[in-house]
């Protein structure tokens, strides 16, 4: 079934927040920023001011969280200095939605090629990733048509932001759909307990919270084997292996004893279950059943 998740994105220019108003007014989730890079001097990076107030807040009200940082990276060597600025200012936290890589600044996206813009995104991404953190990139669909190579996104959740009735981007699946600010076609544009009234709005067409949180993503842990794919696993004692990544799908094969390795090419969305092509099947990523190998 098809969800569709309300909720805002802020910055320090959103500040003061009442969260409780918020809340109240049916928002389901809230984006903070993270923090910024100059644009000035992409060397200059900073914590957004109420990065710290606005994390606190959501969270005492139950408001579940992700954050996003306004990248403007342009080199493999930029691109790790700011994953590793992001890391480190989120580290300890926990965070129920992605941490999305901001690709918007003009001047920036002008500053190199296709091709080096692509290759800093993509590694600022996957060194966040390698800490842990589920992420995905946020920008607009001309963006990712003439400025970045978004065929070599596609791994990555989108965060589409187009101010319109319906949202034409159409190359991959819209994770998060940024609908509306200052303008705003489908819904009030004033939130109560907004210190500026206007918030960034969004629709998520995903349930992120049980993802990230089955997966032991964003600060969260589980006991089921998360690595980098493609990875090995042995299994324990006895396990079975399923057409689909369900208890309850069609049983493929029973393994019949521990130590039998199986190479793992794919991970379900819940995050519990291993694709194995050697018996085409699923078999669970629970650390009872197996191990890493």
């Amino acid at each position: 079934m098809a969800i569709k998740i309300w909720g805002i994105d802020v910055s320090k220019y959103n500040h003061p927040i009442d969260w409780e108003k918020v809340k109240a007014a049916g928002v389901k989730f809230a984006i903070r920023r993270i923090g910024f890079a100059s644009t000035r001097n992409r060397n200059n990076l900073y914590v957004d001011p109420y990065f710290e107030e606005f994390y606190k807040g959501a969270r005492e009200v139950g408001i579940p969280v992700g954050g996003y940082f306004y990248s403007r990276c342009n080199s493999r060597t930029t691109a790790k200095d700011e994953a590793s600025f992001i890391t480190n200012a989120i580290k300890g936290k926990q965070f129920e939605y992605p941490i999305w890589l901001d690709v918007e600044d003009t001047t920036n996206l002008n500053s190199a090629d296709k091709y080096t813009l692509t290759k800093a995104v993509v590694t600022c991404l996957e060194e966040i990733k390698a800490a842990g953190y589920y992420v995905g990139i946020y920008s607009g669909k001309y963006i990712l048509r003439d400025k970045i190579n978004d065929n070599k996104l596609k791994n990555y959740d989108h965060w589409i932001a187009q101010y319109a009735v319906h949202p034409t981007y159409t190359t991959y699946k819209i994770a998060m759909w940024q609908f509306g600010g200052e303008v705003n076609f489908l819904t009030d544009k004033k939130i109560p307990g907004i210190g500026s009234d206007v918030a960034d709005q969004n629709y998520c067409y995903k349930d992120y919270p049980t993802i990230i949180k089955n997966a032991g993503l964003n600060g969260f842990e589980n006991g089921y084997i998360n690595d980098t794919l493609p990875f090995y696993i042995k299994t324990l004692g006895q396990v079975d292996i399923r057409k689909l990544p369900d208890v309850n799908s069609s049983l493929v094969y029973t393994v019949p004893r521990a130590g039998i390795r199986y190479r793992v090419t794919k991970i379900s969305d819940d995050g519990k279950w291993g694709y194995v092509r050697y018996r085409d099947g699923w078999i669970t990523l629970d650390e009872d059943y197996v191990k890493l190998d």
